[in-house]
């Protein structure tokens, strides 16, 4: 996994992109903290599907009903839309 600062990573931009096209994730970091992750947009989705999956596991053992996968997709997507928006 690479990793970038925010004023390095802007001129790389579009290669950054590539390498998350490619499957290569990209850190972006502000004052030595991470702030950012580029990743492959089917791997993300695929994180989220393994979430998701997980919480319901979690949710069963727990004895709570658990919601069904693609509710806790759209939840997930939703989330992930809002905090992007802020």
């Amino acid at each position: 996994m690479t990793t970038y600062t925010i004023t390095e990573a802007r001129p790389k931009l579009g290669d950054i992109v590539r390498r998350a096209a490619a499957h290569q994730q990209t850190v972006i970091t502000d004052h030595d903290q991470p702030i950012a992750l580029v990743v492959n947009f089917s791997d993300w989705e695929d994180m989220e599907d393994t979430i998701a999956a997980l919480r319901n596991q979690i949710s069963r053992a727990q004895g709570v009903q658990p919601i069904p996968h693609e509710e806790a997709k759209r939840l997930l997507r939703q989330a992930a839309a809002d905090a992007a928006a802020k």
